[in-house]
């Protein structure tokens, strides 16, 4: 029997192939860029870079983009994930698709120790952990610029550390780290999807318990701990985005739904349109692809599952595959279960039910890595020299499958490198085509007042565009005798042989101030009110929200810090528990 170190290095060095092997596309030119949102994405990452390298600034204000736009109340900024050092070791272009890998790495890595714990033989642990980590599901977002999804391959790890917290309690500090990352990478979906996942993982556990014990006291402390750690943690992130919320509501109506045929076929179909006929989003949003072969399996897999003598782990994932089926087929009505979850505050800004297939194809794969196993347990009866080798045949084949239906989505790495040699020595919102040079606007020292937001950010009247002076007079009298900016400083000198008005060509947010003269918003944008004389002003951009919610995150660390030293006396004052599900497959 191999030893735990060779095993877990097999599993890192394993995962690390597979998560090559499946986003290599991403890596044929280095200096390509990625499709879709993934323009924008890099947009984001390039403003950060410029701050941080060219200005010595952390970013907190894009002035690039929207006519300027607060950077640390954008909820798909990733600025403060551990991961953006990629950008400044590698360059922004490299630096994401590292992050890429490094995600998916993570996904391969954790599925296989979830359907591993499961019970589940080698061959139906790799079929799961192919099925899943690989599925349409990654690949379409994943190729198509929403990096803000990559988290979700965090699915299996954030369940192992919440079964592990009910056990034992010291683990609702990794459970809570996890989902304070969520957030540091724009997690605006996988945040709130987790929290579906980890309240139906807690239900379930206490309507099909092991043996018939409920962990009632475990699941409750990990619980409280829990509710208590990650608002603390992730109040870095969630405090400006409240903020910004509150200041540009986006409550989305969310009709769509999906009919069990057209399931089955974003599950099967090998090629599509770019539009589904019939629904308001594109075909990407839809396609969760695994092929035939996992679909058939997963049913076998279910009806096995759901047998009387079936292990109760196996009860759960087909109850899991249920409930997620109902949440991506969307609105059938207003007792629907997407219906009812979208009225929830925060999910009311959510409006795209097919994604949900990501945790839905979790339990398929499971359950067809149940079905190989339990076909596999047959072959004997059927003695065949080459028999035992069939299931690590199938689990081939289906790798094979997905990576050749896959391809042309994976290769989409072909957009053209960001603009490095063509830096305006100064700043100003351009013409130049906002799809064409979005991404290299920073680099490029250009704003634009394009705006392609996720939020409701909306540029206001009154900003121009063109190579012209960024600041002038529009109340009283004198001039304007430089102009100059870094991402959050403005530096201006004026000379005013009255009180006046200047005006800065960009968007006003609170947290915009003046060392001389008040700040003022003139119709939505930036302005301050001067007395007469010849002032130098240093306009500076500090969010309200900066310091309350780095104090807060930092209380949490420390917080989560003395939870993993000291909650694990709770679990020894704790009465036995049920052992951790372990199928007979």
């Amino acid at each position: 029997m191999r030893s735990p170190s060779r095993h877990a290095l097999a599993v890192v060095l394993g995962s690390l192939v597979a998560a090559l092997v499946l986003w290599s596309p991403a890596f044929f030119t280095l200096s390509s860029t990625g499709f879709g949102d993934w323009q924008q994405f890099l947009h984001f990452w390039e403003s950060g870079y410029v701050a941080i390298t060219r200005y010595g600034e952390w970013p907190l204000w894009d002035p690039y983009h929207c006519g300027g736009i607060t950077t640390f109340g954008n909820p798909q900024s990733q600025h403060l994930s551990p991961f953006y050092a990629l950008a400044l070791l590698f360059g922004p272009a490299l630096g994401q698709k590292l992050f890429l890998l490094l995600h998916a790495w993570f996904g391969f890595a954790g599925m296989y120790l979830f359907a591993q714990k499961q019970g589940l033989s080698l061959a139906g642990t790799l079929l799961a952990t192919i099925a899943w980590a690989a599925s349409g599901f990654f690949v379409s977002h994943g190729s198509g610029g929403h990096s803000a999804f990559l988290p979700f391959y965090f699915a299996p790890w954030i369940i192992l550390s919440w079964r592990a917290a009910a056990r034992d309690p010291h683990y609702a500090a990794p459970l809570s780290l996890l989902m304070m990352l969520t957030l540091l990478e724009g997690g605006v979906y996988p945040f709130p999807y987790f929290l579906v996942l980890l309240a139906f993982d807690g239900l379930v556990r206490l309507g099909l318990p092991e043996d018939g014990r409920r962990n009632v006291r475990g699941i409750l402390i990990a619980g409280a701990l829990s509710a208590m750690l990650v608002p603390l943690l992730g109040a870095v992130r969630l405090l400006p985005i409240l903020d910004e919320l509150r200041r540009h509501p986006r409550t989305m109506p969310s009709h769509d739904g999906v009919s069990l045929p057209e399931v089955v076929e974003m599950l099967t179909a090998r090629r599509h349109g770019w539009r589904y006929e019939g629904h308001e989003f594109v075909w990407p949003e839809y396609v969760t692809y695994v092929g035939w072969g996992i679909v058939v399996l997963g049913a076998i897999g279910l009806f096995a599952g759901l047998m009387p003598r079936a292990h109760v782990a196996w009860r759960r994932i087909a109850l899991g595959l249920f409930v997620f089926l109902a949440l991506l087929m969307g609105d059938h009505g207003d007792y629907s279960l997407w219906s009812l979850v979208h009225r929830l505050p925060v999910y009311d800004s959510l409006r795209v039910p097919s994604r949900f297939g990501v945790f839905f194809t979790f339990y398929l794969a499971l359950l067809a890595g149940f079905a190989l196993d339990l076909l596999g347990a047959q072959l004997p009866r059927f003695s065949a020299k080459l028999l035992p080798t069939l299931p690590f045949v199938i689990v081939a084949a289906i790798a094979v499958d997905l990576f050749v239906v896959h391809f042309p989505t994976l290769n989409r790495w072909t957009e053209p490198p960001v603009v490095a040699d063509q830096v305006s020595d100064h700043f100003y919102l351009t013409t130049l085509s906002y799809g064409r040079f979005y991404a290299s606007f920073p680099r490029m020292n250009l704003g634009s007042r394009g705006c392609y937001e996720a939020m409701n950010f909306s540029v206001v009247p009154g900003l121009w565009s063109g190579d012209r002076p960024q600041a002038r007079i529009v109340r009283g009298k004198g001039r304007v005798d430089s102009f100059r900016r870094t991402t959050r400083h403005v530096f201006l000198r004026v000379t005013l042989t009255k009180p006046s008005r200047v005006l800065v060509n960009q968007h006003l947010a609170p947290g915009w101030t003046s060392n001389v003269g008040q700040v003022v918003d003139d119709a939505g944008r930036l302005a301050v009110d001067l007395p007469a004389g010849t002032h130098a002003l240093d306009i500076v951009y500090l969010p309200p929200t900066l310091v309350p919610s780095v104090l807060l995150t930092l209380l949490g660390l420390l917080l989560t810090l003395l939870v993993w030293r000291f909650a694990g006396r709770l679990a020894s004052a704790a009465p036995p528990t049920a052992p951790t599900e372990q199928s007979a497959s």
